[in-house]
């Protein structure tokens, strides 16, 4: 293969990850609703629980969202790269 094709092969391999990496922004905010939503459920079966369940609630979806942000930046990197 000569270089040009190479480079059409590795422009083309860029844009199908940054593709891919579409899919797991997708599933991160997938994956906040549900936790959300499990926390909403949570709460109206049984109120007292509210404080405690909260906090989980949180910090699981700071560590959902750290994914996201690792995968932005890669993005980034990836299509300015």
């Amino acid at each position: 293969m000569d270089s040009e094709s190479m480079q059409y092969i590795a422009e083309a391999c860029k844009y199908l990850s940054i593709g891919m990496i579409s899919i797991v922004m997708f599933s991160v905010g997938k994956a906040v609703a549900s936790v959300f939503t499990t926390v909403i459920s949570c709460i109206s079966r049984n109120p007292n629980v509210k404080n405690d369940v909260s906090v989980f609630a949180w910090a699981g979806a700071a560590i959902t969202e750290a994914i996201a942000l690792y995968a932005l930046g890669l993005a980034i990197v990836l299509l300015y790269a």
